[in-house]
């Protein structure tokens, strides 16, 4: 568990695409330190730290050794400028959905579904009192606030927000907004790193998990389950996976060749 995913800052993604490019050129590097990085874009040292960190956070590098995912490549030669909203989408399942990142991940799954007004003094108070047992007095006086702050700041005014998550009546006030729409490609990618990391190897997924659990694209998506079985109806059509809803069955069988970079070469029209 990580208390300070973001140390407080919001992330930059103008800074995230150089950062990448610069990446994407060290192809026969197997580890790149941070001082190359900071020595090649001049952006200072905390800045590039803080930066990689959430990198990792949101799938496109590697830890400590800081070389991009399969991910990260493909957002490189894609959508390197975080344009495309499928890009955001699947950034927001892989940083929200991991529990390591205890902040970020709390909102997304469990205040922003509860609904109501949303501020930093409040969900702190219900969502991690928990947290005193595990960080000092201060950490939690301190850095917590800080952290969901930014987080909130992520959805209200970065390249985040264009998924309309949350909106801002006021400065320190936030409330869950409408979504934009998940393609069903996206869902895929978002269900096959859903399987890889919860159920590594498994090659069917019940409907009820994907809608429902608590690291479930449907209930980090924020989409409703008769969204998620509409688009799983249409990834059915497509034959992409194949639904079994019979006796006493409700799963997706997915195929053992089906993998996240396959959904990517869809979601990036290269497939």
């Amino acid at each position: 568990m990580k208390l300070q995913f973001t140390n407080g800052y919001r992330p930059h993604f103008d800074q995230i695409s150089r950062i990448l490019q610069f990446l994407s050129s060290q192809t026969q590097k197997k580890k790149i330190p941070r001082s190359e990085i900071v020595a090649a874009l001049g952006i200072p040292d905390k800045q590039i730290e803080n930066l990689t960190s959430m990198m990792v956070g949101f799938g496109l590098a590697l830890p400590r050794i800081t070389i991009l995912t399969d991910f990260g490549r493909a957002v490189v030669q894609h959508d390197p400028y975080f344009e495309k909203i499928e890009t955001l989408w699947a950034v927001h399942y892989m940083v929200s959905s991991n529990p390591e990142w205890v902040v970020w991940h709390r909102i997304i799954t469990l205040a922003i579904p509860a609904g109501g007004d949303l501020s930093v003094e409040g969900i702190s108070k219900q969502y991690f009192p928990d947290l005193a047992a595990q960080f000092s007095e201060r950490t939690i006086l301190e850095k917590l606030p800080k952290e969901i702050g930014a987080v909130l700041g992520a959805y209200t005014r970065t390249e985040l927000a264009r998924l309309n998550i949350l909106e801002s009546p006021s400065p320190k006030s936030y409330a869950s907004a409408n979504p934009v729409p998940v393609t069903p490609l996206v869902l895929l990618f978002c269900l096959l790193y859903y399987r890889d990391h919860t159920f590594p190897g498994s090659t069917a997924l019940e409907v009820k998990d994907i809608c429902s659990s608590e690291n479930g694209p449907g209930r980090v998506l924020n989409l409703p389950e008769y969204v998620v079985r509409s688009s799983l109806n249409q990834l059915h059509d497509l034959g992409l996976i194949r639904l079994e809803q019979f006796a006493n069955l409700d799963q997706v069988r997915l195929s053992d060749d089906l993998t996240q970079a396959n959904a990517l070469a869809r979601i990036y029209g290269s497939e």
